[in-house]
């Protein structure tokens, strides 16, 4: 799926402007974006943020959201908890719901990965995947209609792959990943959809498949996050033949924002993926629901992360470029100026003909004027940002001379603050930089003198290419190399949408509805769908011949078994005899008189005597004694090493994440048996120094 956000709702702004401070703010975005850049929030809500609220309130939300998207998440959380306690209830579930989100920032700030970005470009929302790179080569993108035809979605299908992931909306209306496999006909069967631990309770969308096929990467607005759509990975268990436990990729993969479509070159080389964080904010004059930025950066099948503060882990997410070329290019320009000024030297100087010590030296005079002529370059740059920042700083003092509204005047000394370490730290730069054009100064006149004392030509100056000329020439003549990628154009290109009217996906079967009910029209179920454990039934009759659903008068669900050459029918799948009983009274009402209750383990009959005493026993455990047992990890980090959580799901049983104290909790279970229990415990340990435990289940 993917025009997902085609869908206007999906897009409900939830802040209003500034006003009054929203010109100062104008003036800032002209010298420098260090205005907050933050999507708003998109969670989960059907109304506009603080509709029923105050004025004071609502600005109150808005410092929050302010210090939200310039990941001062701790900050964030603490003011949307003290205005939870006192909100109206229809504001109070979103404002907690905003404090989760921060306090998974804050835990995700420990884990800050800084990728190398390639380029960027902004795009139109509505079709931004078209435009990535090479993403023609491996698939196509088509259009599939409902069997309605009441709506239409593209799809992007893998060449030469039998596996085709994508999404759709599930039977509750969200969106939900799905799998199909490609049948010998060539069409493609009956499609899958993936587990719990791939689908959440929120939509789950964009997913793509590593060339390997083990991994899943995809956007989710219902996993763990910190707010909005982010982006995830799930590796492939080959031994359980089912996906891990979805991982947050961390900052700045994802962000505040909405991140969505996380890709790979066919080559390896490259991953690009999409992001509104630079729009997303209605306070900003950037502000667009129509424009998506796509970011081009290289590929980290697993990137080193580090943890970060606020302030670093909000430049890094801003992804920057500091020029389109990667660092094996901007090697190559380095080693070309070098060569092209020593080809230089040699034809003025004679260099070739030198001694090795003589021709040693003047190579270093060479590389020495090419790093003092960019180091004044440098200088001139930081020059001319400190003016920037200064005339800000003014600006600003101004403005808090004369604000008087107090929310505005604590944002703008937010902002002051800001700019007066950003010129310190510029400063600082400057520093650095003035002492290394002394040293390189120094080095260039004590090579000069060792040129005169040796009767050796000093090279003159005109023999430099400027650093922008040589790296102009450099991507010039590397044109020839057929690896080489102009990343000007790299998303310039847009990929087609190609209409196959024969393309089809067979319908996902529907999960059954055993919930007991009577209604209009009897419900046949499968005996296929009939659950594992202890379950009772209602018996409703028993008949020679095969009864059709008219025959139950609206009871719902309704099993068919044969047993010696008679046909029995039964109702409900209840998890409790007194559930049971309750319905019992309802079915011989309606016409049953002689209904019964009948019970089941795992599909197979039992004596009802024998399953009211194993449901009065679990009862008694439940009451004072472990029924069951859990292999807990606790861990600071937001996701478990991929060979820890495959031993964590060796187990076969399900794996949830919960927040902890200082950190996250990792669960696996449940196990009926302790010794079961204690036996993954031990391996987890022998392979892991994290504090890890059996915990019982009453």
């Amino acid at each position: 799926m993917y025009n997902f956000f085609v869908k206007k709702k999906y897009f409900i702004p939830l802040l209003q402007p500034f006003g009054s401070f929203q010109t100062i703010r104008a003036e800032m975005n002209k010298f420098i974006s260090l205005t907050i850049i933050i999507c708003s929030c998109l969670l989960p809500c059907n109304k506009a943020a603080g509709q029923t609220q105050s004025d004071g309130a609502l600005q109150n939300e808005r410092k929050a959201d302010s210090l939200y998207r310039v990941y001062e998440f701790s900050r964030a959380a603490e003011i949307y908890l003290q205005m939870a306690r006192t909100a109206q209830p229809e504001d109070r579930n979103r404002l907690e719901l905003k404090a989760i989100a921060c306090q998974n920032g804050e835990a995700m700030l420990h884990y800050v990965s800084t990728p190398t970005v390639v380029t960027r470009k902004t795009l139109d929302k509505k079709d931004f995947f078209l435009h990535y790179p090479d993403i023609s080569s491996i698939g196509h993108f088509t259009l599939r209609t409902d069997a309605s035809g009441s709506f239409s979605d593209t799809l992007f299908v893998p060449e030469n792959k039998n596996t085709l992931y994508y999404s759709a909306r599930d039977n509750s209306g969200k969106w939900s990943i799905f799998v199909s496999h490609k049948q010998e006909d060539g069409t493609w069967g009956q499609s899958e959809i993936l587990g719990k631990n791939v689908n959440s309770g929120g939509n789950d969308i964009f997913p793509f498949i590593s060339s390997d096929g083990k991994r899943l990467y995809f956007s989710s607005n219902g996993h763990y996050g910190a707010g909005g759509y982010d982006l995830y990975v799930s590796y492939w268990d080959e031994d359980l033949k089912e996906w891990g436990l979805a991982q947050n990729m961390g900052f700045p993969y994802s962000s505040p924002g909405d991140d969505l479509f996380f890709y790979i070159t066919p080559d390896g080389k490259y991953a690009a993926f999409s992001s509104n964080r630079l729009f997303n904010d209605p306070t900003n004059r950037m502000y667009s629901t129509t424009r998506i930025v796509c970011y081009v950066v290289e590929f980290e099948s697993d990137p080193v992360k580090h943890p970060a503060t606020p302030k670093e882990t909000y430049e890094i997410a801003r992804l920057r470029a500091s020029s389109n070329l990667t660092q094996r290019q901007r090697d190559s320009i380095a080693s070309a100026s070098v060569d092209k000024a020593l080809a230089g030297v040699d034809r003025k100087t004679g260099i070739s003909e030198m001694d090795p010590n003589t021709r040693q030296i003047t190579e270093r005079y060479t590389k020495t004027v090419l790093a003092y002529r960019q180091l004044k370059k440098n200088q001139q740059q930081l020059q001319s940002r400190q003016d920037r920042f200064r005339s800000l700083y003014s600006a600003l003092e101004g403005r808090i001379a004369i604000e008087k509204d107090s929310i505005d005047l604590e944002l703008m000394r937010d902002s002051l603050e800001m700019v007066a370490k950003t010129i310190s730290e510029s400063e600082s730069a400057a520093l650095n930089t003035a002492n290394q054009i002394r040293q390189a100064e120094a080095e260039i006149r004590r090579i000069e003198d060792i040129f005169l004392s040796t009767g050796v030509s000093v090279p003159e100056n005109t023999l430099f290419s400027s650093s922008d000329e040589l790296a102009a020439e450099a991507e010039d003549n590397g044109g020839d190399d057929p690896e080489d990628i102009d990343f000007n154009t790299i998303l310039e290109k847009r990929a087609k949408v190609v209409s196959d009217p024969n393309f089809r996906i067979e319908k996902a079967k529907s999960k059954a509805d055993l919930t007991f009910k009577i209604q209009k029209k009897t419900t046949m179920a499968d005996l296929n769908d009939f659950p594992d454990g202890l379950k009772y039934q209602i018996k409703l009759t028993s008949s020679t011949k095969h009864l059709d659903e008219k025959s139950f008068k609206g009871i719902s669900p309704v099993f068919e078994r044969k047993d010696g050459g008679r046909f029995i029918y039964s109702a409900g799948a209840f998890s409790s005899y007194a559930d049971a009983s309750r319905q019992l009274a309802r079915v011989k009402k309606a016409g049953f008189a002689s209904a019964s209750i009948i019970a089941f383990q795992d599909g197979r009959a039992i004596p009802l005597a024998s399953a009211r005493k194993t449901e009065a026993s679990s009862k008694t455990k439940k009451d004072g004694k472990a029924s069951a047992f859990n292999v807990c990890v606790y861990t600071t980090a937001s996701s478990l090493e991929s060979n820890l959580m495959k031993v964590l799901s060796s187990g076969g049983k399900d794996v949830a994440k919960i927040a902890a104290e200082d950190g996250f909790k990792f669960i696996a279970g449940p196990f009926s048996s302790q010794k079961e229990a204690n036996a993954l415990a031990e391996k987890l340990k022998d392979i892991s120094d994290k504090k890890i435990s059996v915990e019982a289940v009453y």
